[in-house]
């Protein structure tokens, strides 16, 4: 696995690079949105459902070099309280070699009976730095080495083997079981023996080209430094890293150091610099976006809606009629894990909705407290997961659906 820290042989982007950079993030997103909206009007069913929603990758900036990255820690210089934010943040924990994870050492020695399977049993091993699992099915043992964690472990962790590593042939196999955030242990989604996947065998998936693709793109910035269509391990760039949005930093780097201008220093999707639209098509990239989901989906009470948080809260009135004032970020730090505080929702919520102000519409039952329990309940998208329902709405008790499909692939 290569490392985060590139070289610095390469020349800088010219000074105008911030503007040519969002340029390309934007044009890039907006490409593989539309792509991803086509490809639902004319190769799904009638009807699917939204976890079929398929998230973009990010764009890959022509006429860039993997040099130009230049990794957290180099941010971390100048935005040290940034860095512990987003350090803490699932994007940063997204995609991480195994054996490096806590999880491995809390792991190591725990056997986990396969309730699909009487008689067979999982062990997971953590042995001189290589984590890996067993399989045992009476005197039958397969190990299979895990190589990366997939997942913020927030919610869950996946594991994931690379069988082929060649870019031409990239393959992995997503194993059978997860780690949840509860502690427990228990089958990967879409890998039930209800209804499995395609590739899904007794030790997990086997996920080869796009499927492969579309497992890694959305939990890295760099898939690969020589097709951004592919994956290559070797030059990739793990987790959801500072560059991912803000694109390749080292000419803003470089010029911090030689100490230019501030107005010279910006960088793309920076305090001001982006539009809720703008803001939306680069989160919704990976969160989903309403123009990749069919509309039999874009209905109220859709549980598996909550999963995808750009999908619902740009059906909600709030901001329909916000004319742009309201984003992520107007509830988010994006650096930071979501906040649990409700009390600091429910300030953002009464910026707009002041009991006292004539012209603003107040909440006739709770006009000044608690507005996300009732507005933006949380809702079981499956497995047990919780997430919150982005759709801002007041609520019919007949529109609620039962939870997400868990069989399905995340």
């Amino acid at each position: 696995m290569a490392s985060n820290e590139p070289g610095t042989d390469a020349p800088p982007p010219p000074p105008d690079a911030s503007s040519q950079i969002r340029e390309a993030i934007l044009l890039g997103v907006v490409g593989l949105v539309a792509v991803g909206g086509l490809l639902w009007w004319t190769a799904r069913e009638p009807e699917p459902e939204a976890s079929e929603l398929r998230g973009a990758t990010s764009a890959h900036p022509a006429g860039f070099t993997r040099a130009d990255f230049v990794g957290d820690d180099a941010c971390a210089d100048c935005h040290p309280s940034i860095a512990v934010y987003h350090e803490r943040n699932g994007h940063s924990r997204t995609f991480r070699p195994a054996a490096d994870r806590a999880l491995a050492q809390q792991l190591d020695g725990r056997e986990v009976v396969d309730f699909e399977r009487p008689g067979v049993t999982w062990s997971f091993l953590l042995e001189d730095d290589r984590f890996a699992v067993e399989r045992r099915q009476g005197d039958r043992v397969d190990r299979l080495p895990i190589d990366y964690a997939f997942g913020s472990g927030y919610h869950a962790t996946t594991f994931l083997s690379v069988l082929d590593d060649d870019p031409r042939d990239f393959t992995l196999r997503e194993h059978r079981l997860t780690s949840y955030a509860d502690g427990s242990v228990r089958i990967t989604p879409g890998q039930g023996m209800d209804e499995p996947s395609p590739g899904t065998d007794a030790l997990g998936r086997i996920l080869t080209g796009e499927d492969a693709f579309d497992c890694i793109k959305c939990h890295v910035t760099l898939t690969s430094m020589t097709d951004p269509d592919t994956v290559d391990v070797h030059s990739m760039i793990p987790t959801v890293s500072c560059e991912r949005c803000h694109g390749p930093g080292r000419a803003h780097v470089e010029a911090a150091r030689r100490g230019d201008h501030p107005d010279d220093l910006a960088m793309p999707f920076g305090p001001g610099r982006y539009s809720a639209n703008d803001q939306m098509l680069l989160c919704g990239a990976c969160h989903r976006h309403p123009s990749q989901a069919p509309v039999a989906a874009l209905r109220p009470g859709n549980s598996e809606l909550a999963r995808f948080q750009p999908v619902g809260l740009m059906q909600s009135a709030c901001y329909i009629e916000s004319n742009g004032a309201l984003s992520c970020t107007t509830c988010h730090d994006a650096h930071d894990r979501p906040s649990r505080d409700a009390s600091s929702y429910t300030a953002t919520c009464l910026s707009c909705h002041k009991p006292s102000h004539p012209s603003q519409t107040p909440c006739p039952v709770s006009p000044s407290q608690d507005c996300t329990s009732c507005h933006m309940p949380r809702v079981d998208a499956g497995q047990g997961i919780r997430f919150a329902d982005h759709w801002i709405r007041v609520r019919d008790d007949t529109e609620v659906e039962p939870p997400g499909d868990a069989s399905r692939p995340h």
